[in-house]
């Protein structure tokens, strides 16, 4: 299959720093950024280089020994060096320095996914069935 990758631009969101990831337990993935934020309610992996370090279904099914504190200690002070978005599918790959890629997948036919919002009006989220929908201000 043939996966396209959205036209929408991200230069807004190349070089900003997380600063902050939520480690609240049952809440769903949160980041803040520079001058941005992202939610994630559907499944996720966090990546190193070509190894899974940490995931949705870990932190799900293992929260003894998996939360979203291990996703802090991998990306907390790192820049996003690249983001695509798939168009048919509205999954999203963010990418970090040092080979560091959170890779998001919307999977529900009902619910919303994920977010992604910088304080210069761009907001971007996931909607139900897998597509998504984006503003942007000029």
């Amino acid at each position: 299959m043939y996966r396209k990758i959205s036209a929408i631009d991200f230069e807004f969101f190349i070089g900003q720093k997380v600063t902050e990831v939520n480690t609240e337990k049952n809440a769903p993935l949160g980041m803040t950024f520079e001058r941005a934020t992202s939610i994630i309610e559907c499944p996720w992996r966090l990546k190193v280089v070509k190894e899974i370090v940490v995931g949705y279904s870990d932190c799900l099914y293992s929260p003894k020994r998996f939360s979203h504190k291990d996703v802090e200690k991998v990306l907390l002070g790192k820049k996003i060096i690249n983001i695509l978005l798939f168009e048919e599918i509205a999954d999203l790959i963010i990418e970090f320095e040092g080979n560091t890629y959170l890779e998001v997948f919307h999977e529900s036919a009902y619910f919303e996914g994920w977010q992604l919002q910088g304080d210069n009006g761009f907001f971007l989220f996931s909607l139900p069935g897998g597509s998504y929908t984006w503003t942007e201000s000029s």
